[in-house]
């Protein structure tokens, strides 16, 4: 058997493709590398010139390495190997983009919490005129909104938060396609971490730097004091493998080690249908102290089919639309979700000149919500091993419908909410959207998920939810509503 397998490697070297091999032990690569093929050839003679990465940080140890399909069993079948699985494609959940114009209100206090005058750990600050999705952050009631006039509250939003704990000392990984860190909305607290797409540092997409600017920007993050860091694991086309992802987790890892901060958290804005070497590379990196954030997906279908959304050690974040409180239509679902943010025409920056801010939709810009709110929990010294817990345990329960819930079993009533202490604001004759759950029901009951695309080449991607026009208004949508005047005294109101 031992002389097939290195005969197998030999002639089928023209025909082989990328796979991961992880092992099951922290030695298990030595061992491996070491075992005997023949009588005078050991595994690591067959394979030379032909692994690409060695993966090691926490509990996880891997390899890629170029197989023939004639070998893959055989080399999964040996008792050191976990799994072996084909370097499948990684993707943005993103979705089209609206131009928005719009300035940074807020002014930089300069606080050092070291020695300022007046210090109070839990001083609330406000950031008026504040973009919806950190208003919404901060309050457990719903917000107004008006359809015919869809600025006429924008100018009254606060987004309150603590002036001590906004993120300071604490990294933050935006595992993406990039970030333009020379926007002045970052404030210098962007930088390069690595690349592994052969691109180089920067951001040809987008979808990257408009993650970390709701993150952690002057005006649109939710931590305004964290530092970015830059892990590039897709390319401008918004596109990756499970080595560049794996690679990007690594990195994380390691780099937060070396750099001394006190928390670490990466934002994971991707996915894939499920795999377990991704699930365990999360559960590796997240044992290592970094706290893992994931986007649900965006196709309408059980989070548990996708990874890394499916790791039980991410806290995967689903979007909802915060102008009805409803989860968006596009956002996946299930009990591998922990929490929903808003994910609706959702404000933040732009890498592309003239850098006017951009409007995404899409879990993509959920997941970064409660990566900022993940930062601030660290600031305030709450354990990594804690951070799930809390962020569940801070959020708003039972505020969506729970009828809308029926065809998407096992999905958390679960909204993010950042536990500042204050009561929400009021607004006065104000117009709330109310959606008719019967309707809404029924069309439910119709959805036909989209299919899950498999190649020939064993790779797979995620058809991500998409509409005709991806506006995402909720006529768009075509979700039945009314428009009822309400007072926000009375927002729970059900109809």
């Amino acid at each position: 058997m031992k002389i097939s397998l290195a005969f197998s490697l030999f002639i089928a070297s023209a025909s082989a493709e990328e796979y991961l091999i992880r092992f099951k032990t922290p030695d298990g690569f030595q061992i491996f590398m070491e075992t005997a093929l023949d009588h005078t050839k050991s595994v690591k003679h067959y394979f030379e010139n032909k692994i690409g990465r060695t993966f090691s940080f926490g509990s996880f140890r891997g390899i890629t390495v170029d197989l023939s399909r004639e070998v893959v069993d055989k080399v999964r079948n040996n008792p050191l190997v976990a799994e072996l699985v084909p370097n499948i494609q990684f993707q943005a959940f993103e979705q089209d983009q609206e131009n928005e114009e719009g300035e940074n209100e807020e002014e930089d206090d300069g606080e050092n919490k070291g020695g300022g005058h007046g210090y109070h750990p839990y001083k609330i600050k406000a950031q008026t005129e504040a973009p919806r999705h950190l208003a919404r952050l901060s309050r457990k009631a719903p917000l107004p909104f008006e359809f015919d006039n869809e600025v006429k509250y924008d100018e009254y939003f606060n987004y309150y938060y603590y002036k001590w704990h906004k993120g300071r000392n604490i990294n933050a990984y935006i595992i993406d396609t990039g970030i333009y860190k020379e926007h002045s909305d970052f404030q210098g607290r962007a930088s390069f971490g690595e690349d592994f797409t052969g691109e180089g540092p920067g951001d040809g997409n987008g979808h990257g730097t408009h993650v970390a600017g709701i993150v952690g920007s002057k005006k649109f993050g939710v931590a305004k004091k964290v530092n970015l860091v830059e892990v590039k694991a897709l390319n401008k086309r918004g596109q990756g493998n499970l080595t560049t992802v794996i690679s990007a987790l690594e990195f994380a890892v390691n780099h937060c080690k070396a750099s001394g901060r006190k928390g670490c958290v990466a934002n994971l804005s991707l996915g894939a249908v499920r795999n377990s070497v991704i699930n365990q590379a999360v559960k590796a990196a997240h044992e290592a102290g970094v706290v893992i954030v994931a986007a649900a997906g965006n196709s309408n279908v059980n989070a548990c089919w996708n990874s890394p959304a499916s790791a039980p050690e991410a806290i995967t974040v689903g979007a909802f639309d915060d102008r009805t409180d409803t989860i968006a239509k596009f956002s996946n679902w299930g009990s591998c979700v922990d929490v929903f943010a808003s994910g609706v025409k959702i404000t933040s920056l732009s890498s592309q000149p003239p850098y006017k801010p951009v409007v995404f939709s899409g879990t993509s810009m959920a997941s970064p919500s409660v990566t900022g709110l993940v930062a601030v929990l660290l600031d305030k010294s709450v354990d990594p091993m804690d951070i799930k817990e809390k962020i569940i345990e801070l959020s708003t329960k039972d505020l969506l419908q729970k009828r809308t819930l029926f065809f998407k079993p096992g999905t958390p009533n679960r909204i993010a909410f950042n536990g500042v202490a204050k009561e929400d604001d009021e607004y006065d004759d104000a117009i709330y959207p109310i959606v008719d759950v019967d309707s809404l029901v029924h069309e439910l009951q119709r959805y036909q998920p989209p299919a899950v695309e498999s190649h020939s080449d064993d790779k797979f991607d995620i058809i991500n939810y998409k509409e005709q026009d991806r506006r995402f208004s909720l006529r768009t949508l075509s979700l039945p509503l009314s428009l009822t005047e309400r007072k926000v005294l009375s927002p729970f109101l059900k109809n």
